[in-house]
C-alpha cells in the first residue's frame, strides 16, 4: 500500500474512534513529527488533538502558576501545552509494525534510504533533510485529502485546522500547515506563533 494511502487511512480511523461527546470542545488536530530514537530515516506522526479546555487549564491568567503557559498564544499552540494524547501512532516500528515496514519501503522506493548511520558521513544531514521533507510533503497531502473528502467535517461538525509540527516552531512549520489546509483554516495567531514565539 502506497504510503499515504495508509497514513490517511491510520489518521481517519483515529479522527472516527473519538467519542462523539468529546468533539465539540476540540479545536485542533494535531499531527505531530518526530524520529525514532532520533533515527531521520524512521519519520512517524502521532494524531492527536487539543481542546478548549486544555487552553484553559494552561492559560496563565487561570492556570496553577506552575502549569501555566507564558501567554494565551503559547497556551493554544505550543504543543507542550497540550493534552498530547495519541489516537494513533503510525509508522512506529513497535507500535505500528506494518506502517514502520512501509515507511522503509517508500524510502527506498523513492531513493531517500540511506544505510549509513555515521552522523559524521558528509552526506548524512542532506539525506536526512530529503527524507525528513518527502516524509513532511506525504503529511500535507494527508491533511490536504482529509479536509476535501470531508472527513474533518464529518467527524468535527465544522472544519478545523491539523496541525503538522515537531517540537519547535519556525517558518517552515507555518508554511506546510498553510499549504496543508485551506485558506483562511490555520489561524493568523498560530502563523505568528511559528514565525515570532509569541
Amino acid at each position: 500500500m502506497p504510503l499515504d494511502q495508509y497514513v490517511y487511512e491510520k489518521a481517519r480511523a483515529a479522527l472516527d474512534a473519538i467519542p462523539p461527546g468529546e468533539r465539540d470542545g476540540i479545536y485542533v488536530v494535531s499531527f505531530f513529527v518526530y524520529d525514532e530514537e532520533d533515527d531521520p530515516r524512521r519519520p512517524t506522526i502521532t494524531v492527536g488533538f487539543n481542546t478548549e479546555s486544555d487552553v484553559t487549564r494552561a492559560d496563565p491568567e487561570a492556570a496553577d502558576p506552575v502549569r501555566a503557559a507564558s501567554s494565551k498564544s503559547e497556551a493554544r499552540w505550543n504543543y507542550a501545552f497540550w493534552r498530547q494524547n495519541e489516537l494513533a501512532v503510525v509508522c512506529d516500528t513497535a507500535r505500528d509494525p506494518d506502517g514502520a515496514a512501509i515507511r522503509e519501503s517508500w524510502a527506498r522506493e523513492q531513493r531517500l534510504w540511506f544505510d549509513a548511520d555515521d552522523v559524521d558521513d558528509p552526506n548524512f544531514d542532506a539525506r536526512s533533510e530529503r527524507l525528513t521533507g518527502a516524509f513532511v510533503s506525504t503529511a500535507v497531502d494527508v491533511v490536504r485529502r482529509l479536509h476535501a473528502e470531508g472527513d474533518i467535517t464529518r467527524v468535527f461538525g465544522r472544519p478545523i485546522p491539523v496541525v503538522i509540527h515537531e517540537l519547535e516552531y519556525y517558518d517552515q512549520i507555518a508554511e506546510q500547515n498553510l499549504a496543508a489546509n485551506a485558506p483562511g483554516l490555520v489561524p493568523d495567531e498560530f502563523v505568528r506563533w511559528c514565525r515570532e514565539g509569541l
